[in-house]
């Protein structure tokens, strides 16, 4: 148990263990969704760059203001077209997105006001100094540092970017992450099984996870149960990839050879965690490339990636190391941790945003992540009591 490194200190150990980043691409501005900032991102204007009316409806002086009068349209003001000074005691029609006049400091909204032919518009509602106007650069300031280095960019992000007239930008190239299975007791879908072999459901698995990150993948096939071939295997993927994933291998089985492999064409810098489920997780060096060996049972294979793989492979491609979402919820569950591991339970958010326990917590039984929400963390020698907030990791939550 000594030997056995706490999980924050693995990851502390991952994270501090990239000192590189990926190199640098201009791309254009409609090719960058999902892609990692390379600089910062500067706005050399302001947003809006004069202020404009929120509604369609009428601009008026607040001081000229008065319940029930009508007043005369001085001007008629389009979205894009170029305003006059609003003559005293009069009003002006105007657009969504409009400049607003010189001399105007409120707009009122075309439903809350009455025409009349002969007499003009009269105002039935009261208004409020300001109301509906966009000010000048109340979205961005000239020279406002607006996206950082190292932010993953949504959709919304890309609007804003184009809002600015940014046609390209500089991202990080994205890595590429190979993922290997392991063991002989392995067949691939749609081969026949034999007494004792099962399915590998983990490489296709873990590959979505790294395609959902937005980084290339690289589907190395599968490992026997042999330390020459994976010796081999390791040491050829390594010149193709950033980062080289393994499930199963990585415990202390005879058969088991993937730790001896790192050592021979590489280093091993880490093994075994003190957590549950996810203990016997390796990580080292190959060449250029990083190794991550995840345990072979599906669902230490999803934690470990979800809790350890991916803030890691996140960093190695530029991002901010605490891109896995960590939130606090509240537990409608009671449970205590009496061994020595920290745990990570699955579990589901009911209709009323509670944590409940799934009733599944074998690592091997994989639908416990296809209907669970998450994870929960227990702390060893730690009791959950209903009502207690509790460190909740999203399986739903975006880098």
């Amino acid at each position: 148990m000594q030997n056995q490194l706490d999980f924050y200190s693995a990851l502390e150990k991952l994270l501090g263990s990239v000192k590189r980043l990926p190199s640098v691409e201009t791309q254009d501005l409609s090719n960058c969704f999902g892609r990692v900032l390379a600089v910062n991102l500067v706005s050399d204007n302001n947003i809006p760059a004069f202020n404009n009316s929120q509604v369609d409806g009428y601009a008026l002086r607040f001081s000229d203001f008065t319940e029930d009068k009508f007043y005369n349209v001085s001007q008629r003001i389009p979205a894009g077209s170029t305003s006059t000074a609003l003559q005293p005691d009069t009003i002006a029609r105007i657009f969504t997105g409009a400049e607003l006049p010189v001399g105007a400091d409120s707009v009122i909204m075309q439903e809350d006001t009455e025409s009349n032919e002969k007499k003009g518009i009269k105002l039935k509602k009261k208004i409020r100094l300001g109301e509906n106007i966009r000010k000048k650069g109340c979205d961005l300031k000239s020279g406002e540092v607006f996206f950082k280095k190292g932010r993953k960019l949504t959709a919304a992000d890309i609007g804003m970017c184009a809002s600015v007239g940014l046609a390209d930008l500089q991202v990080y190239k994205p890595i590429k992450v190979g993922v290997f299975s392991t063991g002989d007791e392995l067949k691939q879908p749609g081969e026949k099984l034999n007494k004792a072999q099962l399915y590998d459901s983990n490489r296709p698995m873990i590959l979505g996870l790294v395609k959902q990150l937005g980084f290339e993948t690289l589907d190395l096939g599968w490992l026997p149960d042999d330390l020459e071939s994976t010796v081999n295997g390791l040491e050829e993927a390594s010149k193709k990839v950033d980062a080289v994933l393994t499930c199963g291998g990585v415990s202390v089985g005879e058969e088991d050879h993937l730790k001896d492999a790192v050592r021979k064409v590489g280093k091993l810098q880490l093994w075994e965690i003190n957590m549950k489920p996810g203990k016997p997780f390796a990580f080292g060096e190959i060449g250029d490339a990083f190794f991550l060996g995840m345990p072979g049972n599906p669902v230490s294979a999803w934690v470990t990636f979800s809790l350890l793989c991916q803030p890691f492979l996140c960093k190695l491609n530029g991002m901010f190391p605490n891109n896995f979402r960590l939130t606090l919820a509240k537990a409608n569950f009671n449970y205590e941790n009496r061994g020595q591991r920290r745990e990570f339970l699955r579990v589901r958010l009911n209709d009323d945003g509670l944590i409940e326990l799934f009733e599944r917590q074998n690592s091997q039984v994989l639908s416990s992540i296809c209907f669970s929400d998450g994870l929960v963390e227990v702390p060893v020698k730690k009791e959950i009591v209903k009502g207690d907030l509790v460190n909740f990791y999203s399986f739903q939550s975006s880098v």
